[in-house]
């Protein structure tokens, strides 16, 4: 009966499908399902083979069977466990709720009562229709979109009603054991009460663990420990407190564990220079190679400048450096390499993928190269390599700073970078800025309440501007490059005390050059010798260009 059915099941009848689209999909054993955030509504079903799932961090078993619900939002990344490809359907929709009282009727985003893995293995009819789905998806004719929009309701309605399984039976299975085990791993774990979490036999789970993760129970918990524990490391912390917060009351003991497991001391791991460390974020390469270590792999500036050179780091091959793409990161490619640590940055926030390629550091970004240096240095071990960069930055900065003061009044500068989508005047709150407006002392030509981080201006805007000195730099698109004919063309653009004064230049990739420390030394030193306060002869002795 009607009144027996809960609420939320009852919305499901007011639900306003604008977009149905099917496909069938397969992944072979190795091949990675790439972390993608979702922007539609997915009803994922696995109709063979078996793997793992990733669910904004949240690892789940993918079984023949299985539904899987995912809301718009969702960070989703998933791989094959065994030589048999996963295959499975899936529909992408979008849908609004319509919610209705005597007065009103609107539409709102559907509040779905719950989403990820679905109790819903073993329905054959919810199967059924879903393979009914998959099998129309191609034709576009009115009919047959009504009739995907209304199985599709119909499919929800299945799978969302409550489920009649009883508690023990919700309780067997391996996800809310890995759960368990990745939000605890810091707590002292029982094989056995492992087991009977999952609802197996004590020697039962070890067999069905072992077939999952490729491990035993506890040595999974030991990696998970380390992982953590290398990420800890990095932060500086004392080995006493790593070891308490990684699971271990005993330092002396974790120690021993540590160097058994990684063939060194917590206290000497990052200090290693066999440390095979990849960087995934722009100038986080730089830092490693100012500081004397080679990244194995960093992201490549092609997809984002039109114009790329090598800074000159003194014993670095740049072709030993694996260059990934920033836009689309190959997760196969990566784990190809085997690092020990992946660096990233909070302004590149990396897939939970790479927790299982290595562990994983991300890095609070920071525009004083000084500051992020020092400290690099000192978890590194390379405090030597960080005080000869300092003593040179600030030499030729000294230089740099002295033919300015012999000016009678210091220049205003800009930088602009054009893009497909906006023309953008850099403010100081930026690398660019820091180096322009903080290292040099150069005037900006943005009123104090604009000075942020950037601000976009439309062409006709541009005039109110009128700096003395400007760098440009262009995306490397079509559209980037006919927005800056566009721009060179203009009446405004003639009319700037730079353009006439002939004192544009080309910045190329300076914008991504100074997030790095030996970039940012070689931006000053162009950028100088740009507005004639430094001799071209000093970048060459100082830079090594």
């Amino acid at each position: 009966m009607i009144s027996d059915i809960p609420q939320s099941t009852l919305r499901l009848e007011r639900l306003f499908f604008s977009s149905v689209h099917s496909y069938f999909c397969s992944h072979a054993e190795g091949k990675a399902l790439p972390r993608r955030f979702l922007t539609h509504y997915a009803l994922c079903y696995v109709t063979e083979g078996k793997g793992q799932l990733t669910l904004n961090g949240m690892l789940l078993t993918a079984n023949k069977g299985d539904f899987f619900l995912l809301l718009p939002g969702t960070a989703v990344e998933g791989k094959a466990l065994t030589s048999e490809p996963v295959r499975y359907m899936i529909i992408f929709f979008s849908c609004m709720q319509l919610r209705k009282d005597r007065r009103h009727q609107e539409l709102h985003p559907p509040p779905f009562p719950v989403s990820g893995k679905l109790e819903a293995s073993g329905q054959p009819r919810a199967a059924e229709i879903m393979n009914q789905m998959t099998v129309h998806s191609r034709t576009r004719e009115p009919e047959d979109i009504l009739r995907a929009k209304y199985r599709l309701q119909r499919l929800l309605f299945m799978l969302l009603q409550p489920s009649e399984r009883t508690a023990q039976d919700k309780a067997v299975g391996m996800d809310m054991v890995l759960a368990h085990m990745k939000n605890n791993y810091n707590q002292e774990l029982r094989v056995g009460q492992l087991a009977l979490m999952a609802g197996l036999s004590t020697n039962h789970f070890i067999r069905a663990f072992k077939q999952l993760t490729d491990k035993t129970p506890m040595t999974y918990l030991l990696e998970e420990r380390i992982k953590k524990a290398k990420q800890l490391l990095f932060s500086s912390e004392r080995v006493k407190q790593i070891a308490k917060e990684v699971g271990y009351k005993d330092e002396h003991y974790f120690s021993r564990v540590f160097k058994k497991s990684e063939g060194v001391a917590p206290a000497s791991y990052l200090k290693n220079s066999h440390l095979r460390i990849a960087v995934l974020y722009y100038g986080l390469d730089d830092y490693l190679m100012t500081l004397g270590l080679t990244p194995v792999a960093a992201l490549s500036y092609l997809e984002r400048v039109s114009r790329n050179y090598a800074l000159p780091h003194p014993g670095v091959l740049q072709q030993d450096i694996v260059r990934l793409n920033g836009s689309r990161l190959n997760y196969e490619e990566l784990a190809r390499l085997k690092p020990d640590l992946i660096i990233g940055s909070d302004r590149f926030l990396p897939g939970e993928m790479l927790e299982s390629i290595a562990p994983t550091v991300v890095l609070k970004h920071t525009d004083n190269v000084e500051q992020q240096l020092s400290r690099l240095s000192r978890i590194l071990g390379r405090e030597q390599q960080a005080d000869d960069w300092m003593n040179s930055y600030a030499e030729q900065k000294h230089l740099i700073r002295l033919g300015l003061e012999k000016r009678d009044r210091l220049p205003t500068v800009s930088f602009i970078r054009v893009s497909s989508e906006f023309y953008r005047l850099y403010g100081a709150s930026n690398q660019t800025g820091t180096l322009l407006y903080r290292d040099l002392g150069l005037r900006p030509s943005l009123s104090f309440s604009e000075q942020t981080e950037a601000v976009d201006f439309e062409i006709d805007e541009l005039p109110r501007y009128n700096p003395g000195y400007i760098f440009l730099a262009a995306d490397p698109t079509l559209e980037s490059r006919q927005r800056l004919e566009t721009l060179l063309s203009s009446q405004e653009w003639s009319s700037l005390d730079a353009v006439k004064q002939s004192r544009v230049f080309d910045a190329g990739d300076l914008l991504f050059k100074t997030l790095g420390p030996t970039g940012r030394m070689w931006a000053m030193s162009y950028v100088a010798s740009r507005i004639g306060t430094l001799d071209d002869r000093i970048i060459h002795t100082n830079t090594g260009l």
